[in-house]
């Protein structure tokens, strides 16, 4: 539910304003908005601390039970953090640039520069170090005095001895600061101590919930401190006074806080520049539902809430696209462990949890109803296909048919001649096989259950869509016009296809009065589209640009195919998996088979998620939501 916000404004006695900010920040329901033209408060650097400790300790494996006892005090935890973890970064730093300097000078092996230096200074020599490209040192001819060391990958290093400093062309002088043995130390030094540091810091990270606590308390205090900041002085600093926005069900709480003060309120006019927040107040499953919208956007503080909506018919979606009841309990069980696992989950944990029970639910029942089992091949015979509403709906189109005598039922004839002797819808869909590499091919069976499925689609898409501008049909007439021409285009369409209809075939609707009462509607509903416009506006432009939305809404109708393309998808991976995981043998079939849907329960629910979700936040919204609004954000006390 969105709440009908208003706008306050509270003033009262100076001596008043620390109370009254406290006990508003515990009651946790004014949204202040700041008349103070001072600059506005800069986060404390302590937060910062204790933001950048978190941030560290969460990259490690936390045990609550094994952390320290001191320090004790979240901030002073969180500098020991920071601290730690700098010294850390730093020794990293010195590590690589000893792990270079050590591969740079490696060739030239380990000695003592006290040593280089008292020979240099009794010889009355300069010794040099160099190094060139392998392939320029065997085109040249090396002077005496010049060494060969080495080679490393396509450098050749070099020593030479001269009574001054000399320089060779193509030749690189390397300087050597420290030989290889004490970089070697070093970085064993260097080694040890990084591990000691880990192991501080992965020690001290084990206080992760002391330092979120901690942080929770700073972060009350400065947004306490921040909404005072934002009162305004009046009276030469005697009053103060502040704007508020409140939703409507929490004014009798206002003023009832209010009674113990010296502060008063007074409701005031909304500015036209105003931002006015969207204030979402939704109880048990709508609250899922609240989460699931808030993944898109935020409503506006103008749109009817579409939480359940928004569930509804996402759990509805996913179960068409998953089209498994074998993957639904999959789902059930995972949601199920979870909970287990999380019992002490609350807020949106546990309420994603609970949203994986609604969703794997809605796949199990959509599973029996398709009679779709891991993409097992179940035979016609079989109870659990025999007895699902598809196999009903198909054979209830496959008597109707028989009845009707019509083309469709010629065409099986000719190809199935036994199918004239079928007894009833059943039998049609069972003779109208063939045999195709040891193994029936139920042709009608398959051709019907494509078809009612992908009306299904259709349905639900007209269904969705229609809901859509009947919500905001007091605010835009044209959505009946609209409705009534989806609704006459699925009794119209299938003349041009000669298809028959869910309606046609289960006696609700014979195809003549469909096609009749269709086109009249088709057209019937564009005219009351075009007139809805033109009473509403009473100018004569927006009706002609509201007639193309024909092609919109149509492209919008048929989007809803999606829903039986991705499921049929899923059926063949899943139906692929099994055959080849049968020919493959027991064991290597059984990894096939266990592989196979594992990849294809993953391919599943991110085509379920994304899709689901598309459908209600693309073609839904696109006909019943305003969108672009602000979360109502109170004052409050922030727990974990």
């Amino acid at each position: 539910m969105i709440v009908k916000i208003h706008k306050y404004l509270l003033y009262g006695a100076k001596e008043e304003l620390d109370r009254f900010f406290e006990l508003a920040q515990r009651a946790g329901f004014l949204e202040f908005i700041g008349l103070s033209h001072k600059r506005a408060l800069e986060l404390p650097d302590n937060i910062k601390t204790v933001l950048a400790a978190i941030k560290i300790a969460k990259k490690h494996e936390i045990h609550p039970l094994a952390a320290p006892p001191v320090p004790s005090e979240p901030l002073a935890l969180a500098k020991k953090i920071v601290e730690l973890n700098a010294m850390h970064e730093q020794l990293l730093e010195e590590q690589r640039l000893l792990n270079a300097e050590i591969a740079r000078i490696a060739p030239f092996g380990d000695f003592s520069k006290d040593d280089l230096h008292h020979i240099e200074k009794d010889a009355k020599r300069v010794v040099q170090f160099f190094c060139m490209k392998s392939d320029l040192a065997r085109e040249m001819t090396l002077p005496p005095e010049v060494m060969y060391v080495g080679t490393e990958y396509d450098l050749d290093y070099f020593a030479a001895v001269n009574r001054e400093r000399t320089q060779y062309p193509k030749m690189i002088e390397i300087l050597i600061e420290r030989p290889v043995g004490e970089l070697n130390n070093r970085s064993m030094e260097v080694d040890e101590r990084v591990a000691a540091l880990e192991s501080d810091i992965r020690h001290y990270s084990n206080a992760l919930p002391l330092l979120q606590s901690g942080l929770i308390d700073l972060l009350n205090d400065f947004h306490l401190q921040l909404a005072k900041h934002d009162a305004a002085d009046q009276l030469d600093h005697a009053l103060f006074a502040i704007e508020a926005w409140v939703p409507k069900t929490k004014i009798k709480a206002l003023l009832g806080l209010l009674t113990t003060l010296d502060v008063c309120a007074e409701e005031i006019a909304i500015e036209p520049h105003d931002k006015i927040p969207t204030c979402m107040e939704n109880k048990g499953v709508a609250h899922i539902g609240e989460d699931v919208v808030k993944v898109y956007d935020t409503p506006s503080h103008t749109d009817k809430d579409p939480s359940m909506w928004i569930l509804i018919f996402f759990s509805i979606f996913f179960a068409m696209i998953i089209s498994d009841a074998g993957y639904g309990l999959i789902y059930l069980l995972l949601g199920i462990y979870l909970k287990y696992k999380f019992p002490k989950a609350t807020g949106a944990g546990k309420r994603f949890l609970k949203l994986i029970l609604i969703v794997s639910t809605a796949c199990i029942l959509w599973g029996i109803a398709t009679a779709s089992f891991f993409g097992i091949e179940i035979g016609p015979n079989n109870p659990y296909r025999r007895f699902s509403l598809l196999h009903k709906l198909a054979s209830v189109k496959a008597e109707y048919h028989m009845k009707m005598k019509d083309d469709v039922y010629e065409e099986y004839v000719k190809e199935f001649p036994d199918v004239a002797t079928a007894a009833d819808g059943h039998d049609f869909l069972v003779k109208a096989s063939t045999v195709k590499d040891g193994k029936p091919q139920y042709v009608a069976l398959n051709a019907f259950y494509d078809n009612i499925l992908m009306e299904l689609s259709l349905v639900v898409g007209i269904i969705h869509l229609s809901l859509s501008f009947l919500r905001y049909l007091d605010r835009k007439w044209a959505g009946l016009g609209w409705v009534i021409f989806m609704i006459g285009g699925y009794l119209y369409f299938p003349k041009i296809l000669n298809a028959t209809t869910i309606l046609n075939f289960a006696g609700l609707v014979s195809k003549p009065v469909a096609f009749a009462w269709g086109q009249q509607m088709v057209y019937g509903g564009i005219a009351l589209a075009f007139l809805g416009v033109l009473a509403q506006t009473r100018k004569l432009l927006p009706p002609f640009v509201e007639l193309m939305n024909v092609i919109s809404i149509f492209a919008d109708v048929v989007s809803y195919i999606r829903l039986y393309a991705l499921a049929l998808a899923s059926i063949i991976i899943a139906n692929t998996a099994n055959n080849l995981g049968i020919d493959a043998g027991l064991f290597a079939g059984t990894l096939i088979i266990l592989l196979g849907h594992f990849c294809n329960i993953n391919l599943s629910i991110m085509g379920g998620v994304i899709h689901g979700l598309r459908l209600n936040f693309l073609e839904w919204y696109h006909y019943c939501f305003e969108g672009d609004g602000r979360l109502f954000n109170p004052l409050r006390l922030r727990k974990r």
